[in-house]
């Protein structure tokens, strides 16, 4: 047993046998969707609709101490039309904080993603692990310092790795009660295994014989967030991408607005609008990366979703959304649409 399916028994086991003192959660999704370009292709584009069924099972326990919650996300795709599209999601989460001293937090947590798809089991996913502590001393102001490491793999008949090192800062304000701003700070390392560096020779590129491609990132955001009848918030950030390999050379700006109300006593709506701008040092080469999963990386996007409660355990919903994204050719762009229409139940 891999060390991915013990982690993901062991939540489940801790979500099965820790109800009584707990507070837990189980949701079960069953929905029909439509997708306008499934394959994420540039040209060839065959559209399909499909059959999702998602369970949700999570806890919470909370002290004067500390906390602790887990999760477990589980996720099915069925695409009758295109079936070796069709594919299972599984997400996992196991965290905590506990108060080390008065004022201080040390906060610790494991996070999992995985994919895999009926044609030929390809498979993707990242497992994070991250540390931090977190300063409370003002309950106007907090101040986290931490470290997170990814490990990521794609495997499309090849496997391609790679980890992702960072260390982050955020600094967080309560403006008012209901107002509330973030500034984050990260720098971090990224290590690509056997992918040899691109390197410009004259006009051509060629490939190291001695370095793997190796990223190094650092990137400033800020988050400003109102909490009251209607949620809605902006954030922005800048990332700087510096590499050993030419092609990676980028910088990157990204902006999101959400908003989240009510329209009714029974009506609620959602929306999030994402946008990214990615600017290459070296446009005139289009690179091929296999690191890169478009599903997984959502990047321009805007969704919008509408639910009506029917019964406080039943809640009917419809979502749109249309996604722009980068496909595996740097600066290369597909899109498409979704469609979806389901029930949330409330176990």
């Amino acid at each position: 047993m891999t060390l991915l399916q013990k982690f993901l028994k062991s939540i489940l086991l801790i979500c099965l046998v820790i109800k009584a003192g707990f507070a837990y959660e189980q949701q079960l999704y069953l929905s029909t969707y439509f997708d306008s370009n499934p394959r994420e292709n540039l040209t060839h584009i065959e559209s399909t609709f499909g059959l999702k069924v998602k369970g949700l099972m999570r806890f919470d326990k909370t002290n004067h101490k500390g906390r602790i919650y887990g999760s477990i996300l589980g996720q099915g795709f069925l695409e009758p039309a295109l079936f070796l599209d069709s594919k299972m999601v599984v997400n996992g989460e196991l965290g905590g904080h506990y108060k080390i001293v008065s004022g201080y937090r040390l906060h610790a947590g494991l996070k999992t993603f995985q994919k895999l798809y009926f044609d030929a089991l390809q498979r993707s996913g990242r497992t994070t692990l991250s540390a931090s502590v977190k300063r409370l001393k003002s309950p106007k102001m907090h101040q986290e310092l931490g470290l997170k490491r990814t490990a990521v793999h794609i495997d499309y008949g090849t496997l391609f790795q790679y980890s992702d090192q960072r260390v982050f800062v955020n600094f967080t304000r309560q403006i008012t009660p209901a107002f509330q701003s973030e500034f984050a700070a990260q720098f971090g390392q990224i290590n690509y295994e056997d992918y040899p560096a691109r390197t410009l020779t004259g006009d051509f590129l060629e490939l190291s014989s001695t370095e793997n491609q190796q990223d190094f990132t650092s990137t400033l955001g800020i988050h400003l967030k109102h909490l009251g009848k209607m949620i809605w918030g902006v954030a922005v950030s800048f990332e700087d991408i510096n590499s050993n390999s030419t092609t990676a050379e980028s910088n990157v700006w990204s902006g999101k607005l959400y908003a989240s109300g009510r329209l009714s006593d029974q009506i609620f709506f959602h929306v999030v609008l994402n946008g990214m701008k990615k600017y290459y040092a070296q446009t005139e080469f289009l690179e091929a990366t296999p690191y890169r999963d478009p599903e997984e990386n959502i990047q321009n996007q805007l969704h919008i979703q509408l639910e009506r409660v029917i019964h406080p355990s039943r809640v009917l919903y419809l979502q749109y959304s249309f996604i722009k994204n980068e496909t595996i050719f740097n600066h290369w762009y597909y899109s498409k649409s979704l469609l979806e229409a389901g029930v949330k139940l409330t176990l």
